[in-house]
């Protein structure tokens, strides 16, 4: 390897890891305010790369407050991190579209080692 494949490599997984206990945090915070949201998307799946985003999908019915306190609660934890994320709403979501999103669900077991250390 290379010196440059060392550090893209060393700072991905950095940023994998910083991203898996943001995740973790966000998941523990929504659900303290009883919004059922799940982790998809490339973190879920394992391929968080050096240019990813963290994708979360609110599966909770929620009214404008209730949506305007998950945006806040997710910018608060994600402020200053330099991680982008994607808030995805299962209510805005045609049955088909929710179909698509919920087919790469998955708990990825490095989120509650994370959540532990948080």
């Amino acid at each position: 390897m290379t010196l440059l494949t060392d550090i893209i490599t060393a700072r991905t997984k950095d940023r994998h890891q910083r991203a898996e206990r943001c995740a973790a945090r966000i998941l523990d915070q929504l659900g303290a305010l009883d919004i059922d949201a799940s982790v998809i998307g490339s973190l879920a799946t394992g391929r968080f790369g050096l240019h990813s985003d963290i994708d979360i999908l609110i599966r909770s019915p929620v009214d404008p407050s209730g949506r305007a306190a998950v945006e806040r609660t997710v910018a608060g934890i994600l402020r200053g991190t330099s991680l982008p994320y994607d808030l995805i709403f299962a209510s805005d979501l045609t049955p088909a579209q929710r179909e698509v999103f919920e087919h790469d669900l998955v708990i990825a077991s490095g989120l509650r080692e994370a959540r532990a250390e948080a």
